[in-house]
């Protein structure tokens, strides 16, 4: 009886340390109900639609959505070790510009020490960094951008409507602009800031350090080929743990940005996103959309009281 009750006393200590070698993952088909399994800082909410939406058309402000779990980045029981283990991570958002079109500034999937960027500014800093301490090594921050507008540093990075790849800085260090394969080496463009809701995926293979980022409209499968693959050794950028989520910011220019779904996974695959069942988000207009018509019909009551006053 003592020799049974030991091994299951064992089995229940080991049980811990089996689920820590066996990685991560989890699964959102929208976020209704998930709010206790969040981080919500800003100006994040969860809608009752079951999406969060991370930024309102207001100007300046700054929206972060973490998973509120820390995940173990190293496996120390593996021949690798110290290097950072594989993850990969597909979800579905959107960003809602104004009837204009000229929105931002965009969001970025994200992996950080900290759910919470005490200090981090918005506009071009994505809510993640903030002059000060960008580019500093010691943010130990990876990050995957969907920019809306003109890079960070722009006389040196990438036009708007672009992905990049971010290490410890909103300066990414391989970007490209927005657009997924279709029939081997033929583009089509996506413009993020349409609406429309936008599929993503990244994953980093830890053995050959290379990060690749795809990208595809929702009623599409991923692409063979990603948009993004760039070699990078994330193990001096990642911590033992971490936290995966996303930010964004709006600036001068604004827009509203949407998680619709999200799946997470390390060492190993991420669960399928149920994409039928997703909702879209509103066309919303902005608040100054209606300007123009109101200047408008002012000017046609001036020309019809002029008219009947030569009359």
């Amino acid at each position: 009886m003592a020799l049974a009750v030991s091994l299951a006393l064992f089995l229940v200590f080991l049980f811990p340390i089996c689920s820590l070698v066996q990685g991560v993952e989890f699964l959102f088909n929208g976020f209704n109900g998930s709010e206790s399994n969040l981080t919500l800082e800003g100006a994040s909410i969860v809608k009752p639609s079951g999406m969060i939406r991370l930024t309102n058309k207001t100007h300046n402000i700054i929206g972060h959505a973490f998973y509120d779990k820390p995940i173990t980045m190293f496996d120390k029981n593996s021949s690798s070790y110290p290097n950072a283990s594989s993850f990969s991570t597909h979800f579905v958002f959107a960003i809602v510009s104004s009837s204009s079109g000229d929105g931002g500034f965009g969001l970025a999937f994200t992996l950080s020490p900290s759910p919470r960027f005490p200090g981090a500014d918005s506009g071009h800093f994505l809510g993640i960094v903030n002059s000060t301490n960008d580019n500093n090594s010691s943010n130990h921050i990876f990050a995957v951008e969907f920019d809306t507008v003109n890079g960070f540093k722009e006389n040196s990075n990438t036009a708007e409507n672009h992905v990049g790849i971010n290490i410890n800085s909103v300066y990414s260090v391989a970007s490209e602009p927005a657009a997924y394969f279709v029939a081997g080496a033929h583009k089509e463009e996506i413009n993020l800031e349409s609406g429309d809701l936008i599929q993503a995926w990244i994953d980093y293979d830890g053995k050959t350090q290379i990060v690749n980022v795809t990208i595809a409209p929702i009623d599409k499968n991923k692409p063979e080929k990603p948009l993004l693959s760039h070699h990078v050794n994330l193990s001096p950028t990642l911590q033992e743990t971490m936290y995966a989520g996303f930010s964004a910011s709006t600036g001068k220019e604004v827009s509203s940005h949407y998680i619709i779904a999200w799946s997470f996974a390390v060492d190993g695959m991420p669960s399928q996103l149920n994409i039928s069942l997703l909702p879209n988000p509103p066309k919303e207009k902005s608040s100054s959309s209606g300007k123009p018509r109101i200047k408008a019909l002012i000017v046609a009551l001036s020309v019809a009281v002029f008219v009947l006053l030569r009359i």
